[in-house]
């Protein structure tokens, strides 16, 4: 390839993007090595006919030792040379792969990301070429892959342009050969410890024998499947708007294609910051046909009966079975807090100024039977409703009147004679103040607020 060509391929690119604007302002991601530096010295022989203005980042990783401090040195020699300003970061890779529990390799990028993330451009240009594509393509397939994987390395990506996509390996190191560039390697990639490095140096050549333009090739495809995921995205946002009833929930499932059920699904769990992979989904998609419930992260669950499926959160394992209750605070459920007071009859409407946010009820504290527990539900209790002459299942009334999500933190008092009053449900007929009430038990259930 001569000299002057590969640019030429590069605008193309930018031209297909259509994003970078004249006065933009589009900054290198410079390691140093041969496809970052043959990426700046297209950008400064582009930088004219774009209208841009072209800078550049270095991201030390200190994972190399000296030659770590080699490749920042080169590429500060190197931008000084060609009149190029250079925005230097360290980043502290092994601790935070120890932290996170990350592979040094994910930890690495995540690093390398945030530090781009605080440059100032409009752009950043990253060296990915097409030769990355096909190993990244390679690799997904050997670990499994949905289409959306199949789609390898995206040419943007917010402001990330990746500009080198449609370049070969070989056509980057015979460009800077035809320009007398030097450039630093990275010695890491010389060996075969890495997945990846295993599929450059054995898998690709054998595919270059099979297919020698098998880079251009893969690149096509690639091109192929974004085309066709991107329609899927399309139709899959349009079935989710239908089938995402509530927050939590997907409807009509069996309506609407295999595919785009597994979509759907993958966005319902990314709403919840819930991770999944092919075999998740498919679990999922039979839990939605035939019913049932899988764990899907500690307390959370997925929960279905068919045609229907809903995130669920387990809740919080009780403090005790029961509590003496006392004046003030009171405390059964994790997250939630009975506080309870006892005013003269004469000042109810205090009660009735209470904070919206309560759960509020009043209890005559004079018909209380012996002492007042605070306790969770039992099974088979009835309860006597105001102004009935009869009980009532206690499950049935909390089914008619408790919101699905509380069923299970329902805040439960009695006394010697059984339940004198239910959260949301409130007093039991017998313990309802009436004209004759000298003293109020006023119960008032919060939330606690997380504070972080």
């Amino acid at each position: 390839m001569k000299a002057e060509s590969l640019p030429r391929q590069v605008l193309a690119q930018f031209r297909a993007l259509e994003c970078v604007q004249p006065g933009d302002t589009v900054c290198c991601a410079l390691s140093g090595g041969a496809d970052s530096v043959c990426l700046l010295r297209c950008l400064l022989e582009l930088q004219e006919e774009l209208g841009v203005s072209v800078t550049a980042v270095h991201v030390d990783h200190q994972l190399r030792g000296t030659e770590s401090d080699r490749d920042r040195q080169f590429c500060g020699q190197l931008c000084a040379s060609l009149g190029v300003s250079l925005e230097e970061y360290t980043v502290d890779v092994e601790t935070r792969a120890w932290q996170e529990h990350l592979s040094t390799e994910l930890a690495a990028r995540q690093c390398r990301y945030e530090a781009f993330s605080q440059v100032q451009a409009d752009w950043i240009a990253t060296a990915h070429t097409a030769s990355d594509n096909l190993e990244t393509l390679l690799h997904r397939l050997i670990r499994g892959s949905s289409l959306h994987g199949l789609t390898a390395i995206p040419p943007k990506n917010g402001r990330i342009l990746r500009p080198l996509l449609t370049t070969t390996r070989e056509q980057v190191e015979a460009y800077l050969a035809e320009l007398g560039q030097t450039y630093v390697t990275d010695s890491t990639n010389l060996t075969n410890l890495y997945t990846r490095n295993r599929i450059r140096h054995r898998i690709v050549p054998e595919l270059k024998q099979l297919n020698p333009s098998v880079e251009r090739t893969a690149a096509h495809t690639i091109t192929s499947l974004c085309r066709e995921d991107d329609y899927m995205t399309q139709q899959t946002t349009a079935a989710y708007a239908q089938c995402h009833t509530s927050a939590d929930m997907l409807e009509h499932l069996e309506q609407i294609h295999p595919a785009l059920q597994t979509r759907c699904l993958a966005m319902l769990l990314e709403e919840h910051g819930l991770s999944y992979d092919a075999a998740l989904l498919e679990r999922l998609m039979a839990l939605a046909v035939y019913g049932g419930r899988w764990n899907l992260s500690r307390r959370v669950y997925a929960a279905a009966k068919p045609g229907i499926l809903w995130i669920e959160t387990a809740p919080p394992e009780p403090l005790g079975e029961k509590a003496l209750l006392k004046l003030g605070e009171n405390q059964i459920f994790p997250g939630f807090i009975l506080y309870a007071s006892l005013i003269e009859a004469e000042n109810h409407e205090k009660v009735e100024n209470v904070h919206g946010k309560f759960a509020n009820s009043c209890l005559d504290y004079d018909k209380i039977k012996g002492n007042i527990f605070l306790r969770l539900r039992q099974p088979g209790e009835r309860i006597r409703l105001p102004g009935r002459a009869f009980t009532s299942s206690l499950k049935k009334v909390i089914q008619a009147q408790v919101p699905q999500g509380r069923r299970k933190t329902l805040h439960i008092l009695a006394d010697d004679d059984g339940i004198v009053f239910a959260e949301y449900i409130g007093a039991a007929d017998r313990a309802v103040p009436d004209e004759n009430t000298r003293r109020l038990l006023v119960v008032e259930i919060r939330e606690e607020q997380n504070d972080a």
